[in-house]
């Protein structure tokens, strides 16, 4: 008589003791312990950390976007500045600054640095 064996527990099975596992776990817990107060005070426990980061990352989403508006101010103000001298020569000269790659060193200070300061904050 050949019968064909499964040797893995069926997954009803294996949901059904885990089940028992789990409640047997629960049930030898002292009664402070299974109170309905604790999952309650986790879940709000959970729910203020995730508030939390969410917070911290739209915070961090809203100083990086005014770093970028002051960046592209600065940028129109200094084209504004280049297209308004006199002479074309003076103008490619001061446009091609302008499109120049950062030097290491910076020579002065940002004309925002105050604002720049306070974004950062």
């Amino acid at each position: 008589m050949n019968t064909y064996r499964n040797p893995h527990p069926t997954a009803h099975s294996m949901r059904a003791s885990l089940r028992r596992e789990i409640r047997s776990w629960w049930l030898r817990l002292p009664a402070e312990l299974r109170s309905p107060l604790w999952p309650a005070a986790l879940s709000c426990l959970t729910i203020i950390a995730l508030l939390m980061g969410f917070h911290q990352v739209v915070q961090s989403s809203v100083r990086q976007g005014e770093l970028l508006r002051m960046s592209a101010s600065s940028r129109a103000q200094a084209e504004w500045r280049c297209h308004a001298l006199q002479g074309e020569r003076m103008r490619a000269s001061c446009m091609n600054q302008l499109n120049a790659p950062p030097t290491e060193v910076a020579e002065a200070a940002p004309s925002n640095t105050p604002a720049l300061q306070l974004a950062q904050r």
